[in-house]
C-alpha cells in the first residue's frame, strides 16, 4: 500500500482532531509507505488550503504511485470525491462528529452526499456512526474505530506540590477535580458550576483546562458565585503541566450537555486521564460512553445534577488504578492497524 493522508487539523494547532491526525500519521508512517499533506494553522484560510491540497494531490498521487487516500475528516470529502473520480483509487475518511453535524444548510447539502460516495467511512464512535446514517451514509460502508492514546504517554511520577506551583495555591486537605477541553457550551462547564459544583462543600477545588467561546460566560459565573479561590481557569497548559494535572488530581469530570447539531464525537481527554488511573465521572451522551474505562468511570445522565453530585462523592473515594485502563482497546498502535486492515479490505 502507498498511502496519502490528507488532514486540515494538525499540530501545532491544539485539539482532539489534531491529536487524532498526528497519531494516525505517526503510526501509518511506521507501517506503510505514507505521504502526508497537512495544515496546522488557522482554519480561516480553509478554501485556499483545500485548493493547495488539490494541487499537491494532483502531483503526488501519480508521482508517488499512491494506491489509497485517507482524509482526516468529513469536510475534506469533496476533495476526496474529486480525487476518487480523477484517479480511480480508494478514498476513505475519518468522521469525528461536528464535521458531520455542522448545522450550516449549504454544508449539510454538500458534505453528507460526498461522504457517502467514498469507499469507506470510519466514525470514531457509535454516536458518530448514527449521525452518519441519519444523513444517508450506508451503514455497510462504515467501520467504527475509536480514538486512542499511547498507554504511558501521560503517566508521570509527580507530587501535589507540583500542581500547587501551577495554580499558585496551597491544596492542603483539598479534593481536586478537573475538566480538560475546549470551553464551549456542549462541554457543560457553565451548567456544572451552577448546578453541581455550587452545592459541593469547600474541600472541593475545580481546575478548568482549555480555551473557548464559553470562557467569558464562565468567568462571570465564577465571580457571581464568589468562587475565585475554588475554581481556576487555567486556559492552555503545556504537555508537562497537563501530565502533572492528570497525575495529581483526584477526579476527572466531563459534564457534557446536549446541544443541537454539536456532538462530542468521542472524548479523547477521558482516555488520556484514564491512562493515568484517574477516576472519572462523565455524562452518558454522544461518543463519551465509547471512552469508558471499567472500574474507574461512572456514567451520569446529562442535566441530572443530583445524580452527578452523588457520583462525584462516590468516585472521589476510588483509588487511582492504571490497571483499569484497557491498553488493547485504546492503544494507537493497535487502532492504527485496524485502520490499515480496513483500507486493505
Amino acid at each position: 500500500m502507498r498511502l496519502l493522508f490528507i488532514t486540515r487539523k494538525y499540530p501545532p494547532m491544539v485539539g482532539g482532531m489534531e491529536k487524532v491526525s498526528f497519531a494516525l500519521a505517526k503510526e501509518f508512517s511506521k507501517k506503510v509507505d505514507t505521504t502526508l499533506i497537512t495544515w496546522g494553522k488557522s482554519q480561516k484560510y480553509l478554501l485556499l488550503v483545500i485548493v493547495i491540497f488539490l494541487i499537491k494531490s494532483l502531483y503526488l498521487i501519480p508521482t508517488k504511485k499512491i494506491t489509497h487516500v485517507h482524509l482526516g475528516d468529513a469536510l475534506l470529502s469533496p476533495l476526496g470525491l474529486l480525487i476518487k473520480v480523477l484517479f480511480k483509487i480508494k478514498v476513505t475518511t475519518t468522521i469525528c462528529g461536528l464535521d458531520m453535524t455542522y448545522k450550516l444548510s449549504l454544508y449539510q447539502f454538500i458534505i453528507p452526499k460526498c461522504v457517502k460516495r467514498l469507499d469507506k467511512i470510519i466514525p470514531i464512535s457509535d454516536s458518530t456512526l448514527e449521525e452518519c446514517i441519519k444523513r444517508g451514509v450506508p451503514r455497510e460502508k462504515c467501520k467504527v474505530i475509536h480514538c486512542g492514546v499511547y498507554p504511558k504517554e501521560f503517566q508521570l511520577k509527580t507530587r501535589r506540590r507540583d500542581l500547587e506551583k501551577i495554580i499558585n495555591r496551597k491544596l492542603d486537605g483539598k479534593k481536586v477535580i478537573i475538566t480538560v477541553g475546549r470551553l464551549v457550551q456542549r462541554k457543560g462547564v457553565f451548567w456544572f458550576i451552577e448546578n453541581v459544583f455550587s452545592k459541593l462543600d469547600k474541600q472541593f477545588v475545580y481546575l478548568i483546562i482549555g480555551e473557548g467561546s464559553d470562557k467569558r460566560r464562565v468567568e462571570y459565573l465564577i465571580q457571581a458565585l464568589g468562587f475565585q479561590n475554588r475554581i481556576f481557569l487555567l486556559g492552555k497548559v503545556s504537555t508537562q503541566e497537563l501530565k502533572i494535572i492528570y497525575n495529581t488530581s483526584d477526579l476527572f469530570i466531563m459534564p457534557n450537555i446536549k446541544v443541537d447539531n454539536d456532538i462530542e464525537g468521542f472524548g479523547i481527554v477521558a482516555i488520556e486521564a484514564g491512562s493515568t488511573g484517574l477516576p472519572m465521572v462523565t455524562s452518558n451522551i454522544d461518543g463519551i460512553p465509547n471512552a469508558i474505562m471499567k472500574g474507574s468511570h461512572i456514567k451520569t445522565p446529562p442535566f441530572d445534577a443530583a445524580k452527578m453530585n452523588k457520583n462525584i462523592k462516590r468516585a472521589i473515594g476510588l483509588k487511582r488504578n492504571v490497571k483499569n485502563f484497557n491498553n488493547r482497546k485504546f492503544d494507537w498502535t493497535i487502532l492504527s492497524s485496524k485502520y490499515l486492515y480496513t483500507f486493505e479490505n
